[in-house]
């Protein structure tokens, strides 16, 4: 797909993102996801001169995160998507962040998600990059086998707090800025759907 509209907001935090006619434009804000972001997105939209009958397909950022950010993101997709009449799709912040690991065995990958406090949100997956299982735990409960890359914005955090101070670490921190999710428009059918990501309710891999 050509030109493709990509949203990911967190709480405190919005990003829109709009691949158009060969070009990026993007704007990365923290503010109030509820209040701002369709303000933000029309702002990016009108101040670039964009056809929304032009755009393709849209995308959206699924989570872990911010329940009030996530659904906001999610709600604004799904309506432009129906009033448009336009494919959607919604990828989690795993999804983002491995596909940000290039020549990575994901196998032997954790991704690493801060969440609210001392917690972080984690996955392990198949070697094909299909998940394994994702589950929340405080960061420094975290035990990291050995051979394990760590991946993510919290992986330096969790490396600080393991036996082995030489686990790798793979440090993204700006995952959730809306462009990385134009990386992953192959995933937008007429057959995709938006929806929030659900954690697994389990304590240990």
């Amino acid at each position: 797909m050509k030109n493709v509209l990509a949203v990911s907001a967190c709480l405190k935090r919005c990003s829109v993102a709009i691949s158009y006619g060969g070009n990026l434009y993007e704007v990365n804000e923290h503010i109030d996801a509820a209040a701002n972001l369709v303000w933000l997105a029309d702002t990016l939209v009108k101040s670039n001169k964009i056809d929304l009958g032009r755009i393709d397909g849209i995308i959206a950022a699924s989570g872990p995160g911010s329940f009030t950010g996530i659904r906001v993101a999610l709600s604004f997709a799904k309506g432009l998507a129906l009033a448009l009449r336009l494919p959607a799709t919604s990828v989690s912040y795993f999804d983002i962040i491995r596909s940000l690991c290039s020549g990575v065995d994901y196998q032997n990958v954790l991704v690493a998600v801060k969440g609210e406090g001392n917690t972080v949100y984690l996955q392990r997956c198949h070697q094909d990059g299909s998940p394994l299982v994702a589950f929340q735990k405080s960061i420094d409960s975290v035990e990291v086998p050995y051979g394990i890359t760590l991946a993510g914005d919290a992986a330096e955090e969790i490396a600080s707090h393991q036996v082995n101070k030489n686990a790798r670490t793979i440090c993204i921190d700006d995952f959730r800025d809306a462009k990385y999710m134009l990386n992953l428009t192959q995933l937008i059918t007429r057959e995709s759907q938006i929806h929030p990501y659900y954690l697994a309710k389990i304590l240990a891999f």
